[in-house]
C-alpha cells in the first residue's frame, strides 16, 4: 500500500474507489425498497430493527447481507480513497501532471469531486442505518450535507473552469479524444446535483428544501449542458478518427449519468411537494404515470448505451486486454463498474417507484420477481467484475503492491 505510482498515476484510479462506494449504495437499495420505513424518507436503524423483528428468515437474510455489503464495500471505498489522495499529492509534483493539465486528459481531474460526492453520500447512508436516534437530529445534519456538497461542487467548478478556459483559448484536440471521455465532467456535476437534491427531498425545513432544490437545479443544468456539448463532440471524434482502444469503456459513461439525473428528478419532486404543502393540504401521490415514464425511458436509454458499448468493446479486444488479463496497466477499465452499479440502482427505483407505487405490479408477483432477479443479476456480475479488476489492475506489482 506504500507504493507510489508517480508519473504512471492517473486520476481515473479514483473510479476504483467510486465503484466500491457505489456498490455499498446498491446494497442499501435492498433496505430502501424492500423494508418498510413509513416514518422516515430512508431506512434508519430503528426502521431496519423493526423489519428484522417482524420479518421471517428471508427478510432477515436480506437485511444481514445488505449490512455486510454496505460495511465491506464502503470500507474498501475509504481505503481506496485514502490511497488515491496520497497518490494524487505525489503525482502533482511530476511532469506528467503538467502534461495532463495541458491536454484533453485534464477532464480526468473531475473524477476527484465525483468520488468525494460519493463519499458524502455513503457516510450519510452508513450513519442512518448504524446510529440509533440519528433521524431525531437529521435536520441539523442536512445543512452540513449541503455545505459538503457545495464544497465538492466548487472543486468541480474550479477544475471545469480551468479546463474550459484552456479549451476555448487553445482549441479541443478531436484526434486525441477517441471516445466519450469528456462525459466524465457531466458525471461529476450530476453527482453534486443528486447530493443537493437529497436534503430537498427529506427535510421538513423550508429553507433547507429550497437550498437543496436550487443547488440541484444549478449543478444539474451544468451537467445537462456538458452532456449536450460533449456527447456529440465525442461521437464526432470517433466517427472521424476512430475509437481509441483505451477509451472504449467511456462509451458506458452515459449510464450512471442517467441514473443520477433520474434520482435527482425524483428527489426534486419530493421537495416541490413539500413546498406545495405549505399552501395546500392536498395529499400528493407517491408516484405517477409520468414518473413511471421517466424511469422507463432512463432505463431503456441505459440499455441502449450498454448494448452499443458492449458491441464495440467485445470486437476491439478491450475486455481481453484491459479487464480479464494483466496485459495493460490502466485504470480506464474501472469506468465499467459505475454503469453496472447505476443500472442496478435504477432497477430498484423502477421496481418500487415506477411499477409498484403505480399499481402495475404487486410485491411477490411474477413481474416483481423478474425485475428483482434482474437487479440482483446485474449486481452479482458487477461484483465479479470488481474482483477481476482489483486483481488485474490494483493488486499487481507497481500499483498497490511493491515491485
Amino acid at each position: 500500500m506504500k507504493n507510489t505510482l508517480g508519473e504512471k498515476y492517473s486520476p481515473l484510479y479514483f473510479l476504483s474507489s467510486l465503484g466500491f462506494g457505489g456498490m455499498s449504495v446498491l446494497f442499501f437499495m435492498n433496505l430502501m425498497h424492500l423494508t418498510p420505513h413509513p416514518k422516515t424518507a430512508i431506512p434508519t436503524f430503528e426502521s431496519v430493527s423493526a423489519a428484522w423483528n417482524a420479518g421471517g428468515g428471508l427478510i432477515r437474510t436480506m437485511i444481514a447481507v445488505a449490512y455486510i455489503g454496505i460495511a465491506m464495500f464502503f470500507a474498501i471505498h475509504l481505503v481506496l480513497l485514502a490511497w488515491n489522495l496520497r497518490q494524487l499529492r505525489a503525482w502533482k509534483r511530476t511532469e506528467n501532471y503538467q502534461a495532463v493539465v495541458r491536454s484533453n486528459a485534464e477532464v480526468t481531474l473531475l473524477a476527484i469531486p465525483l468520488t468525494l460526492g460519493m463519499t458524502i453520500n455513503g457516510l450519510f447512508i452508513v450513519a442512518a442505518i448504524a446510529i440509533p436516534g440519528l433521524w431525531g437530529i437529521v435536520e441539523y445534519l442536512f445543512p452540513a450535507a449541503l455545505i459538503g456538497y457545495g464544497l465538492v461542487g466548487v472543486l468541480a467548478l474550479v477544475y471545469m473552469g480551468r479546463y474550459m478556459n484552456r479549451v476555448l483559448h487553445n482549441g479541443f484536440d478531436f484526434k486525441a479524444n477517441g471516445g466519450l471521455n469528456q462525459l466524465l465532467s457531466a458525471f461529476a456535476f450530476s453527482m453534486v446535483a443528486v447530493g443537493f437534491a437529497a436534503p430537498a427531498a427529506m427535510s421538513h425545513v423550508t429553507a433547507t428544501v429550497v437550498a437543496g432544490l436550487m443547488g440541484a437545479a444549478f449543478f444539474g443544468v451544468i451537467s445537462g449542458l456538458l452532456f449536450l456539448i460533449f456527447l456529440p463532440m465525442g461521437v464526432m471524434s470517433m466517427l472521424r478518427y476512430g475509437l481509441n482502444l483505451g477509451n472504449s469503456a467511456t462509451l458506458w459513461l452515459g449510464v450512471p449519468i442517467l441514473t443520477l439525473w433520474a434520482i435527482t428528478g425524483l428527489r426534486s419532486r419530493h421537495g416541490l411537494q413539500s413546498i406545495a404543502s405549505l399552501t395546500s393540504d392536498t395529499k400528493h401521490p407517491p408516484s405517477s404515470t409520468l414518473v413511471f415514464l421517466l424511469l422507463a425511458v432512463m432505463l431503456m436509454a441505459q440499455l441502449a448505451f450498454l448494448f452499443m458499448g458492449h458491441r464495440a468493446m467485445a470486437s476491439n479486444g478491450f475486455y481481453r486486454r484491459f479487464v480479464f488479463t494483466t496485459q495493460e496497466q490502466s485504470p480506464a477499465a474501472f469506468t465499467l463498474v459505475c454503469p453496472g452499479v447505476a443500472l442496478g440502482v435504477l432497477s430498484f427505483f423502477f421496481l418500487n417507484v415506477g411499477l409498484m407505487k403505480n399499481g402495475i405490479v404487486a410485491a411477490g408477483s411474477p413481474g416483481f420477481v423478474a425485475v428483482l432477479v434482474a437487479a440482483y443479476a446485474v449486481q452479482a456480475v458487477t461484483i465479479g467484475l470488481m474482483v477481476v479488476l482489483v486483481r488485474n489492475q490494483l493488486l499487481r506489482p507497481g500499483v498497490m503492491l511493491a515491485r
